[in-house]
């Protein structure tokens, strides 16, 4: 199996037969504009269709920079479905800001667990 550690997360084919990728996002603090890039870059060395359903677990307390934001706003066309697992309090109100900014066009939705998740894009 194919993982990719880009030093700030790790990316792995969930499910290749659905298209389906998981994303640790493991690292505290800001994300730069290169770190969500790399991410990128991760998805599309994973041979899997673009664009994928993503598994995004934020089991680091970290947020996006400005810049990376913008990059984001442009950039998020390689995501279809989108759920987080949230594992920090802090981060419950992630969801609802992205769905509300850069994936606007996007199924977002969170939850506590991975098997949740990949129920969650199943339905």
């Amino acid at each position: 199996m194919i993982k990719i550690d880009t030093g700030k997360a790790i990316i792995t084919p969930f499910n290749e037969k659905d298209n389906i990728i998981l994303i640790d996002i493991y690292v505290d603090g800001e994300l730069q504009v290169n770190d969500v890039n790399n991410i990128h870059k991760a998805i599309e060395k994973c041979n899997l269709q673009i664009p994928v359903d993503t598994i995004c677990v934020k089991s680091g307390e970290n947020y996006l920079s400005e810049e990376a934001f913008k990059y984001s706003m442009e950039k998020n066309c390689i995501h279809n479905k989108v759920v987080y697992v949230i594992k920090h309090m802090a981060d419950i109100h992630f969801p609802s800001q992205v769905q509300e900014s850069y994936f606007k066009t996007h199924f977002v939705d969170f939850c506590s667990s991975i098997d949740e998740a990949y129920r969650l894009i199943k339905n």
